[in-house]
Formats: structure tokens, C-alpha cells, sequence
């Protein structure tokens, strides 16, 4: 859990070009290290790759037209061919908050919907596989008990529902969860970065 903490923070100030090159090396190093020492969760529910799509070439070609890479057709198509499918894993989560990433669960609402200040602060912490079932749990009961607020914006009781299902499910693979805080990336924006949160209005987490 503290190597993917810090795998992250180094990524972020990459993302931000504010990466010392000394760092630099280190992430090369860290990454490949955290990539033999781990199993990914496409591994994990053996998610499909793009290859197995009967239509998969027709898919890769619209895509490469549509992309600004560096890179001829072939080569693209020979790249991607063998990459993770997420528009057709059936593992995908229905909440994600960057839809490239399938097994992100954006749970920032949690801190919106939730009525027990307990649960709203459990909602932002890591857990391990126990902590995730006994979180999940606890959704369950409050979703029983009606202790949500309702929203506008999204479909409360789905999205409790999925919560739960998303940490029991990747929970019974062996894996835990490093909540991701938006303002880990924001706080390297530029103020005028339209994309940046005002310092109050507090955490929004996802889950990896």
C-alpha cells in the first residue's frame, strides 16, 4: 500500500511536468518493480483484450483516425490489439470517473449521500480486503434503514447498491483500495486550470 502512495504521488507531479529527472528514474524503477510484484485486476477476473472483439481491427482503425499519435496504422493496430478491452469487460464499473479506467469506482458521493458522519469518513480512507467487506456491510444497512440523501444528480440507491457490490467484488480477488483524493492532482494545476476544486470544498475519492 505505501509503494502504490508513492508510486502515485511521483505520477501526479509527472502529470504535472514538476518531476525532478532523478525521480524520474526512481518511477521507472518503482513501476517495474510494482509490475512484477503484483497481479493486475485485468489479470485478476481475466478481462477481455481488444483481440477478441470479431469487429476489434474496424474499432483500433475509427480510433487511430480519431487520435493524434505518433505512429503508423500498423503499428497501432499491433499495440492495441493486446490491450485490456474496457468498453467490453462485464466487470466495468458503472460509476467510474475517468471512463478509461473500468475498475476506478468514483466515490466521492459517498460523502454526499450518506446521513452517518462515521460512514462519510470511512468512505476517504484505504482499506484492506476485511475493511472493504465490513464498509460494504455497513452500505447495506444504511441503505435498510433509509439512511441516505436523496440527489438529483444521481440515482441514490444504484449507486449505494454498486458501492457495496464494487468492495465485496475485488475484495473476495485479494485486493484492497487507495482512495484517490481529486485535490492530489489539482493542487499541481495552474489557478487559472478550469479543471481546479476550491480549497473548501473537500475530497472527492475514488477507488482503485
Amino acid at each position: 500500500m505505501e509503494l502504490a502512495r508513492i508510486l502515485r504521488r511521483l505520477v501526479t507531479r509527472e502529470a504535472a511536468d514538476a518531476l525532478p529527472e532523478a525521480d524520474g528514474e526512481l518511477l521507472d524503477q518503482l513501476e517495474l518493480s510494482y509490475d512484477e510484484d503484483t497481479v493486475s485486476t485485468c489479470e485478476a477476473v481475466g478481462a477481455p483484450v481488444v483481440q477478441d472483439d470479431p469487429g476489434w481491427e474496424s474499432r483500433v482503425v475509427d480510433e487511430f483516425a480519431e487520435s493524434d499519435v505518433d505512429m503508423e496504422l500498423e503499428e497501432f493496430l499491433e499495440l492495441r490489439k493486446a490491450e485490456p478491452d474496457c468498453e467490453r469487460c462485464p466487470h466495468a464499473s458503472p460509476y467510474s470517473l475517468y471512463p478509461m479506467d473500468a475498475c476506478e469506482f468514483s466515490a466521492g458521493a459517498l460523502e454526499v449521500v450518506l446521513t452517518d458522519a462515521e460512514l462519510r469518513t470511512q468512505a476517504a480512507r484505504p482499506m484492506d480486503p476485511d475493511a472493504m467487506r465490513a464498509y460494504a456491510a455497513a452500505l447495506d444497512a444504511a441503505l435498510a434503514q433509509g439512511h441516505l440523501r436523496q440527489s438529483d444528480a444521481l440515482p441514490v440507491q444504484d449507486y449505494v447498491e454498486q458501492a457495496a457490490r464494487f468492495l465485496r467484488f475485488w475484495a473476495d480477488r485479494g485486493f484492497g483500495i487507495l482512495p484517490g483524493d481529486i485535490d492530489e492532482i489539482v493542487n499541481y494545476a495552474e489557478p487559472s486550470d478550469p479543471g481546479r476544486r476550491d480549497e473548501d470544498e473537500g475530497p472527492s475519492p475514488t477507488y482503485h
